[in-house]
């Protein structure tokens, strides 16, 4: 919380999943391929998977920041400062995510070539 009298960090635990499809998010347009000529023959696979996760340790004043980081499809690691050891998924999603970084599931590009206008 923030306001001009008090200053605290907001404990609310949030879930996070290690797959976050987009779907629901993304416009009508981008997701319909059959009305968008450019899009055809493209997947639209909007699901995004978890590869790193900061958590905050403390309080605003003062504290303590730790990560897990995946390498390769199910390998995850918790780095505390100079301390690196494995760690698993259920460890990675119980956490108090501070920062969490995904990237995209399958990549998607573009197949029709654009002309060049000079």
């Amino acid at each position: 919380e923030h306001s001009s009298r008090l200053h605290k960090k907001i404990t609310t635990r949030v879930d996070f999943p290690e797959v976050l499809d987009m779907t629901p998010f993304i416009s009508h347009a981008r997701n319909n391929v059959s009305k968008k000529k450019e899009y055809q023959g493209i997947p639209s696979n909007n699901k995004y998977v978890l590869f790193g996760v900061i958590n905050h340790i403390g309080n605003l004043d003062a504290g303590h920041y730790t990560s897990y980081i995946r390498q390769h499809s199910d390998l995850w690691f918790h780095c505390n400062d100079h301390q690196i050891l494995p760690a698993s998924i259920n460890q990675v999603l119980d956490s108090e995510g501070y920062l969490l970084f995904y990237h995209k599931q399958i990549l998607e590009y573009d197949l029709i070539p654009k002309s060049n206008s000079l």
